[in-house]
């Protein structure tokens, strides 16, 4: 009441007597994750100087920075906040359907072999018959990966392998969109059905949508929808244990066999996502000489560059010049054009890593999200793409630093 009494003894205003317009109340919420400020949560004013700088100098549209649950930086640089495509790191949201799968007892192992679901698969190639989910998850099932978006079931089951199952690496497309062809035949539903049903709705995510080809098969490899914000409420779930407001909602121990090592080959990759971690050691492994010459690489190649096998070289530079004084500078120069003419054949293997600081969803274009659990953190990126995108020979602004940017957030 004394409040009230001295609120009617303010003079009220005259036409021409100034009027106090009260500051805007700062916003505590950001759809359900509290808001801070990045010095309230301990992030370092010249790191995240560099990583803003850095983002708009690579065309960012869209950067969304979490630390201890709390959105601290959110920019979209003077465009809309509205989904976008998020390219290969949608892969992970494939992964993520297989660890619901497994939750379900809809499907009983990662080991069980895809003919069972596909009965024909092993029609075109015998060898595809021992083809696993697992080794589809993890890029070691020798598969074509030239895609078909228009029929990913008919291109499955024409395709060839182009190593045994199980004996090498090769980042595939065509596999991850086979696996959510596979989820939706598992589960009953289409894969993007199922994902809502499990993921988004109880997170109340309601931005994703995917790329279907003519059979209503969503297109596992790179084609959903979301907005940044929406990723990072995903990846801030992932780091709390699958949890969401106090609901379970991924399973625990997927995240953590996807964090893990899938394959000797790649120790730098998990289940579809990728490990954060540093290169102690390259080079070339049997295996991989093996690889490239069932790719077509010229034997007599092959043959000067087996005396490489027992090195390892703790720089890409050494290890290139290695090569190089192997072969006369025709041969390097045709044969790493050959390499990179290839799809996604790997230049090296990893022989050596730092240990894991956490795991990244990353694309074409430099869509990313990076998750570091000792720091707290959850930092997404995202752009959407251009015209000359589709015609340039190498990525343009694909902030390739970003995970790095993002990990010195935090001292």
């Amino acid at each position: 009441m004394v409040a009230v009494l001295a609120a009617c003894k303010t003079d009220a205003p005259t036409e021409n007597s100034p009027v106090d317009t009260p500051a805007p109340a700062p916003v505590t919420d950001r759809e359900g994750i509290p808001v801070s400020t990045p010095a309230a949560e301990g992030i370092s004013d010249s790191a995240l100087k560099v990583l803003i700088a850095n983002a708009s100098a690579e065309r960012s549209e869209g950067v969304v920075i979490l630390r201890n649950g709390k959105v601290v930086y959110e920019n979209y640089f003077g465009r809309i906040d509205a989904p976008i495509m998020a390219m290969s790191a949608s892969k992970s949201f494939v992964g993520l359907a297989f660890g619901f799968l497994l939750a379900d007892r809809k499907l009983a192992s990662l080991d069980e072999p895809v003919v069972k679901q596909l009965p024909t698969f092993a029609d075109a190639d015998p060898r595809k018959a021992s083809i696993t989910y697992r080794h589809l998850l993890s890029h070691t099932s020798g598969l074509d990966p030239t895609r078909d978006m228009g029929d990913i079931e008919a291109k499955a089951i024409v395709s060839r392998t182009l190593f045994a199952p199980g004996t090498g690496w090769q980042y595939n497309n065509a596999g991850v969109d086979l696996l959510a062809l596979l989820a939706g035949r598992l589960a009953g539903k289409p894969m993007d059905q199922y994902l809502n049903e499990k993921l988004f709705v109880p997170m109340g995510i309601t931005s994703v949508s995917w790329v279907r080809d003519l059979h209503g098969v969503p297109l596992g490899a790179g084609e959903m929808r979301i907005r940044p914000l929406d990723l990072a409420k995903v990846g801030q779930a992932i780091l709390d244990g699958g949890q969401w407001q106090g609901k379970q909602v991924i399973p625990l121990d997927w995240m953590a066999a996807s964090a893990a090592a899938s394959t000797t080959f790649a120790p730098e990759y998990g289940l579809l996502w990728w490990r954060l971690v540093n290169y102690t050691a390259i080079g070339i492994t049997s295996d991989l000489l093996t690889q490239w010459r069932s790719m077509g690489a010229p034997d007599s190649t092959m043959a000067k560059l087996q005396p490489l096998v027992a090195e390892s070289y703790t720089a890409p530079s050494a290890y290139y010049a290695a090569m190089a004084a192997r072969l006369t500078p025709a041969e390097y120069t045709a044969f790493m054009k050959w390499l990179g003419a290839t799809n996604h054949m790997p230049y090296f293997r990893v022989l050596g890593t730092t240990p894991s600081l956490g795991i990244s969803a990353q694309g074409w274009l430099g869509q990313y999200l990076t998750i570091f659990p000792e720091k707290g953190l959850v930092a997404v990126r995202m752009r959407r793409a251009l015209a000359e995108d589709y015609t340039s020979p190498t990525e343009q602004f694909g902030y390739r630093a970003f995970p790095s940017n993002v990990f010195r957030l935090v001292p």
